[in-house]
């Protein structure tokens, strides 16, 4: 079989592809060998427009126990009062809702591989959500190559405060596959 060779001039639309698919690649080559660095994060947020005010405090901690283990904790609170546009322009009634997050996660590194999990919970009055989730990545040949398969699973429940009757469940899955490819050292 004769080998091919595909050359790029410097005019070549494939060839600036490649250059920008790699510059966005090669943040995420480093995932994989190094540990997140420690943080704490405390953020307030807040949007008001269109008869609708949502707020709310967030705080996030991220901190290495050991050389190969990073844990971390984040807590996320979204306050809504009034409501959309309906308010407005029809006079729909006023509410507000709260909505809390909680997420706790670790990161284990075993030489060039960072295993993940975690787990997210959020409850308002309407609705329960709780997802799990796992991942994996591996730095392959010279650190210029980075595997990485993640997977999550959520646990959902809906239902009405004012109708005990209705309740229903919400499952769901997601699988992610991806590769990162730096194309040279330099």
């Amino acid at each position: 079989m004769a080998a091919t060779d595909i050359r790029f001039s410097r005019n070549t639309p494939a060839r600036f592809l490649l250059l920008a698919l790699a510059l966005l690649l090669a943040p995420l080559q480093a995932i994989a060998s190094v540990l997140p660095a420690d943080r704490a994060d405390v953020m307030y947020h807040q949007y008001d427009g269109g008869g609708m005010t949502i707020d709310g405090p967030s705080v996030l901690v991220r901190k290495a126990v050991r050389d190969d283990l990073s844990l971390s904790a984040n807590y996320y609170v979204d306050q809504v009062s009034s409501a959309s546009i309906d308010v407005i322009t029809t006079g729909a009634s006023k509410y507000s809702e709260e909505r809390t997050e909680f997420t706790v996660s670790g990161d284990y590194l075993l030489n060039k591989t960072i295993i993940s999990g975690g787990y997210t919970g959020s409850s308002e009055n309407d609705y329960e959500a709780n997802t799990y989730y796992f991942g994996i990545a591996q730095d392959f040949f010279g650190d210029l190559s980075t595997l990485s398969l993640n997977y999550s699973y959520g646990a959902d429940d809906v239902f009405n405060a004012t109708d005990e009757a209705f309740e229903d469940k919400v499952r769901r899955q997601n699988y992610q596959f991806s590769w990162s490819q730096v194309m040279t050292k330099n």
